[in-house]
């Protein structure tokens, strides 16, 4: 399976200008099998799949002109899909579902952890937050409520059957840390203790990079490619950088 993981800054876009069109010819050029956009216009995924979306998160206007957090597109369906995960999680943030290639399943987690940012503004009143407490929330549910629940269905490590599953999106997270959060900080332990277990082929692509890939121990990378979030012309598509996965199943 080929796997596109990437944030598109929908803030800074607008569908049908110059820039959206570049960005949705250079996508579909990657000629993935599954796509997880973060921060993203659904309009900006190839037309022959089938695309979800998470909820709306309050984001804003974005979301008013019909951006989400996380969009999900496959060229073979999606079945059982999940927008809540876990009531506990910062909202609109999140969308699992189910996809087939041939007779194997793979499940599809799309993830937009908070920024560090998230919410701390005094606009917030009393629901203001602190510095990455939405992100240790978030870090929290999945790691107290929704992954357990997961492993008790069927994963890793305590299952011989195979569980083909992919975790991706936009994490806000440098693996390994080092200063976006930085190393000793509480969200950094967070992190580590959701995803033990879990290969993440993305960690230490570079410095800054936070767009991350996180793979059931049944899998195994044949090939990634980096995204730039500059066009071959030097002008920007986007805050982040993104990348494309190759990813095949360990043969027993």
């Amino acid at each position: 399976m080929k796997i596109l993981n990437w944030n598109t800054q929908a803030d800074r876009l607008r569908a049908g200008a110059p820039k959206f069109a570049s960005l949705r010819e250079l996508i579909a050029g990657y000629d993935a099998d599954v796509i997880c956009l973060t921060e993203a216009y659904p309009e900006s995924v190839p037309e022959d799949g089938h695309t979800i979306t998470s909820e709306v998160s309050g984001w804003g206007w974005p979301e008013d002109k019909g951006a989400r957090k996380v969009v999900l597109w496959s060229r073979f369906g999606w079945m059982d899909v999940d927008t809540l995960g876990s009531p506990d999680m910062p909202p609109g943030r999140f969308i699992k579902a189910t996809t087939a290639i041939g007779y194997e399943q793979w499940t599809i987690i799309g993830i937009c952890i908070p920024y560090a940012h998230y919410r701390n503004h005094e606009k917030w009143g009393e629901q203001r937050k602190t510095f990455w407490q939405g992100a240790c929330e978030y870090l929290d549910a999945l790691s107290g409520d929704y992954l357990p629940r997961l492993v008790r269905e069927k994963f890793l490590p305590y299952s011989k059957e195979p569980v083909r599953a992919i975790l991706l999106g936009d994490f806000n997270l440098q693996i390994p840390a080092y200063n976006y959060p930085y190393r000793r900080s509480e969200v950094n332990q967070k992190r580590k203790e959701t995803f033990d277990g879990w290969l993440i082929p993305t960690a230490g692509i570079s410095r800054h990079f936070i767009d991350h890939v996180a793979m059931s121990t049944d899998l195994r990378v044949n090939s990634l490619q980096y995204i730039s979030r500059y066009a071959p012309d030097d002008s920007q598509l986007s805050d982040h950088n993104g990348v494309c996965i190759e990813i095949v199943p360990i043969s027993d």
